[in-house]
């Protein structure tokens, strides 16, 4: 029995970024569309460096039949948008309906574009949006990475994860017998490699079981995204002024990379200019209640509460020293203001919300076991943690930027599950 003979591929084929107005095609591309305007038909080809449309002149007939993502191989003769086809080769056919619009994906209909995620994919829009969340992570790579930071490898699973969810729950597995849960935020990490590297970030990913009634803030994923950074002897205001700094080299260097993008998506995007507005807890609690928003004693801003507070701003906005109460065991009480962390959240301007959680690190075995307990965990989850810390861990500040956050801002995306690929949104299951 003769083997197959390999796919019909051309011997060079021709992107479609690189075909000129005039002169030979040779390429493989999905037909991304197909309309007849009057007497005339429009081919339009779609491959991972362009979408293309063309009036076909010659070989109408070979496109007949065949349905919207088919992929063809093309050879034929351009002239200006006019093509002539002179040899049409079907190497996948596609069904005749599809269950979305490709061309035009809907994401108001969360269930159905989480659902086929997959093939919102194929849209060119979100391709675009590809393109962008790719460079955000360069670009930030790029500045720690020239600030002295090491990047290293994040953990998937452990024993304990972060306990401090906002009311979010941990998902849960089982290794050789044992327990463990999948990652929901790897600061414990970033404090275990401060020991030895002092400057490290990781770009980590992170799940957690949101609560249903989050999906329509817009803005919450059940699996996400953070450049997560550490620095050994580093104070709250020092790691402020790097996210400030990462924030504005980041998005400048976006804005010229992907001019052509930023202007489709959001024209009137902006650089932030640091430094940014800083209130405190406390007075931020205070311009909100002045604004007819409450939040509960002791707790964090509400989800309303960070939409409407960031509506009031066109530039990023710190928000500092929030309740112990309210916060995660691993951040130091503030000796400036008693009952408090130095901690801190960054709320992206317009309504777009917080994009960074951050603070100094409690170090000290006695006082992480003492929060561990207000907080009602079980100090003996966190065993190899309190060894470390019994051994000796720096005092550190740190913070983690969430990556789908910003690429919907920098894009002016209305929802969050626009800004990643094969998305997981509170209360919705399955999806790819």
């Amino acid at each position: 029995m003769s083997a197959k003979a390999p796919p019909p591929y051309p011997v060079k084929r021709m992107c479609l970024k690189d075909i000129d107005d005039v002169g030979h095609l040779l390429t493989i591309a999905w037909i991304h569309d197909l309309k007849w305007r009057g007497d005339e038909l429009f081919l339009t080809l779609r491959d991972g460096t362009a979408v293309k449309e063309f009036k076909v002149v010659k070989g109408r007939e070979l496109l007949k039949n065949l349905p919207c993502e088919s992929i063809v191989q093309v050879k034929g003769h351009v002239k200006k948008d006019e093509l002539k086809i002179e040899e049409l080769k079907v190497i996948v056919k596609a069904p005749g309906k599809m269950p979305i619009d490709i061309r035009n994906p809907a994401p108001e209909d969360v269930e159905r574009f989480t659902k086929y995620s997959y093939l919102v994919l194929r849209s060119p829009r979100y391709a675009k949006m590809l393109v962008v969340q790719q460079w955000l992570v360069y670009y930030a790579r790029e500045f720690l990475i020239g600030r002295g930071f090491i990047e290293a490898l994040p953990p998937m699973i452990s024993p304990c994860s972060d306990p401090g969810l906002r009311g979010a729950k941990k998902l849960r597995t089982r290794l050789y017998g044992y327990e463990y849960e999948l990652m929901s935020s790897v600061i414990m990490f970033k404090q275990a490699l401060a020991s030895s590297l002092e400057r490290i970030f990781f770009v980590a990913r992170n799940v957690r079981e949101e609560p249903a009634d989050n999906l329509k803030t817009g803005r919450h994923l059940c699996e996400f995204t953070q450049i997560d950074i550490e620095w050994a002897f580093a104070s709250m205001w020092d790691v402020m002024k790097l996210a400030e700094e990462m924030l504005k080299y980041t998005i400048e260097k976006v804005m010229d990379r992907c001019k052509s993008i930023i202007e489709e998506f959001n024209p009137d995007l902006k650089a932030p200019s640091p430094p940014f507005k800083a209130l405190t807890y406390e007075e931020a609690v205070e311009l909100l209640r002045d604004h007819g928003v409450e939040t509960p004693k002791g707790k964090e801003l509400t989800q309303e509460g960070e939409r409407v507070l960031s509506s009031m701003f066109d530039e990023p906005i710190w928000i500092t020293h929030y309740p112990k109460t309210s916060r995660g065991f691993y951040y130091i009480e503030a000796p400036e203001a008693p009952g408090h962390n130095r901690d801190f959240n960054l709320l992206l301007p317009k309504g777009y919300g917080e994009v960074i959680d951050g603070g100094e690190r409690e170090y000290r075995l006695d006082k992480i076991i003492e929060r561990l307990k207000l907080m009602g965990e079980d100090p003996t989850r966190y065993s190899w943690f309190l060894d470390l810390a019994r051994i000796g861990i720096p005092p550190s500040a740190g913070f983690g930027l969430g990556v789908e956050r910003l690429t919907r801002y920098v894009l002016g995306l209305k929802y969050i599950w626009e800004a990643v690929p094969f998305p997981k949104v509170p209360g919705i299951a399955p999806t790819p």
